[in-house]
């Protein structure tokens, strides 16, 4: 199966950049132009532009159009964690955008992700962040709520903080600790075009479960995806002594 219409755009705009042919500081043909030069659809057309913008290429104003930032985006968002407050604070800087949301029942290797027992029912809110500074697509999360928890949904993504700031609001208790695992993966095609990267590219997939005080259980689940190249984390372990 070939790649998608708006991703060939996409490239073939890259490699125009690449080359001077749409400078820096200078503005990329509008999407109805976008549409007669290489005959595509509006939709292609946006989606291509869209897709640029997450990878840094542009930014899109209004009134002026998309704007070319750099011929060769390197910019990589750093976070430094050295605790689980750290990661919290992370997750209330950055922005995050919402994608989809939909009931799942956990199957086997769900509920072994989760920590949960098969057939369990969850709500699965995806979304992306992005740098504060550069708005470019940094990491991609999978939120995974109990239905109990499905108030506070419609907050993610619209209204300023994050998804443990909603929930401890609501249930009024602290996150006690964090459970963390890190694996090397490959990027799925769908999130791929989301973040504007190749699809099965590398990334790392970071699970993450996050608990209350006491016996208040799971607050909800995160796995994230953290593309090559966009996102670093840094971390200083001391030893017990």
């Amino acid at each position: 199966m070939g790649k998608p219409i708006y991703v060939e755009l996409a490239e073939t705009l890259q490699q125009q950049i690449a080359s001077g042919q749409y400078p820096v500081g200078g503005t990329l043909p509008p999407e109805m132009v976008l549409c007669e030069m290489h005959g595509v659809s509006r939709f292609t057309a946006r989606a291509a532009l869209a897709a640029l913008q997450r990878q840094g290429y542009v930014t899109r104003k209004p009134r002026v159009g998309s704007v070319v930032l750099a011929r060769n985006p390197q910019e990589t968002y750093s976070v430094q964690t050295n605790s689980a407050s750290d990661v919290l604070r992370f997750s209330s800087i950055s922005g995050l955008h919402l994608v989809n949301t939909e009931d799942v029942v956990a199957d086997a290797p769900l509920a072994r992700e989760l920590g949960c027992g098969i057939g369990e029912a969850w709500i699965k809110v995806s979304t992306y962040r992005d740098s504060p500074d550069t708005k470019v697509a940094a990491s991609w999360t999978d939120f995974y709520l109990r239905p109990e928890h499905r108030s506070i949904v419609p907050l993610i993504g619209h209204k300023r903080g994050s998804v443990w700031q909603f929930l401890s609001e609501l249930q009024q208790h602290p996150i006690d600790r964090i459970e963390q695992t890190v694996e090397a993966c490959k990027i799925p095609k769908d999130v791929a075009a989301i973040l504007g990267v190749q699809p099965k590219s590398p990334a790392l997939r970071a699970v993450y479960r996050l608990h209350g005080e006491g016996d208040q259980g799971r607050f909800y689940v995160a796995i994230s995806l953290y593309p090559e190249g966009r996102f670093r984390l840094s971390q200083t372990l001391r030893l017990d002594r």
